[in-house]
């Protein structure tokens, strides 16, 4: 079995007082002649004695997400009173329709910005965290670190939980899964539902004129003519 290189640090697991090469992922020769690319890396711990090690195989690619609102914006203080004073703020003129469509718009671009400022990117500022715990716990590994960076520490690890509550929520809001506690430790859980749920939710083919399509292309045409149609207001 080949013993593939560690990136992140020498060891797996301490006790902050000792440290050892513990865990780890062993693959055949043949199944790195299918998989040259891949290798192992450490990432910062939270509470454990054991670093998660992380087995990477290359990046993934994702399409771009829609907009859609964040249960854990609630969690912000005095939101619901911000899109209020927002909502009333915006002026247009026309059709009852065409004020609340342009005030949604609007609404949507102030959200985008604010959840920016105040939320900023869950998933860079996790990375982020994990990133500045991992500096720390090399020098840990060193050395006594010193009061500051002791403090700094328990900083640090309060911050990751926040966010890593923020990213649970996200993620259980996707999945649907509500029936579930806040708090439940089942963000993996969650992932996996939501996936599925992007799975179910995807049009591969639709009867367009009784003649199945399959061009996603021409599909997305169809679906935007469709609730035109049906979603014009006809004005007298």
């Amino acid at each position: 079995m080949i013993d593939l290189p560690l990136a992140g640090g020498p060891s797996t697991w301490s006790n902050n007082h000792t440290w050892t090469h513990l865990d780890r992922f062993l693959i055949s020769p043949e199944w790195e002649s299918h998989f040259s690319d891949v290798w192992q890396k450490r990432l910062a711990r939270l509470a454990s004695d054991h670093w998660p090690i992380l087995l990477d195989c290359g990046g993934i690619k994702s399409g771009r997400w829609y907009f859609k609102f964040e249960n854990m914006w609630l969690k912000s203080e005095n939101f619901v009173e911000r899109v209020k004073q927002w909502w009333i703020s915006y002026q247009f003129e026309g059709i009852p329709s065409f004020i609340f469509e342009n005030k949604l718009k609007a609404l949507k671009r102030y959200l985008k910005e604010w959840n920016i400022q105040s939320f900023g990117n869950v998933k860079e500022n996790k990375n982020t965290k994990w990133m500045e715990i991992q500096v720390l716990e090399r020098l840990q590994e060193g050395r006594i670190l010193t009061e500051e960076e002791q403090a700094q520490k328990i900083l640090l690890v309060a911050d990751l939980k926040r966010i890593i509550l923020q990213e649970e929520m996200s993620w259980r809001q996707k999945s649907r899964a509500l029936w579930l506690k806040e708090g439940d430790r089942s963000t993996r859980f969650f992932h996996s539902i939501a996936n599925s749920h992007r799975r179910n939710n995807n049009i591969e083919v639709l009867k367009i004129e009784r003649v199945e399509c399959r061009e996603e292309e021409a599909i997305k045409d169809h679906e935007v003519d469709f609730f035109e149609k049906i979603l014009t207001e006809q004005v007298e």
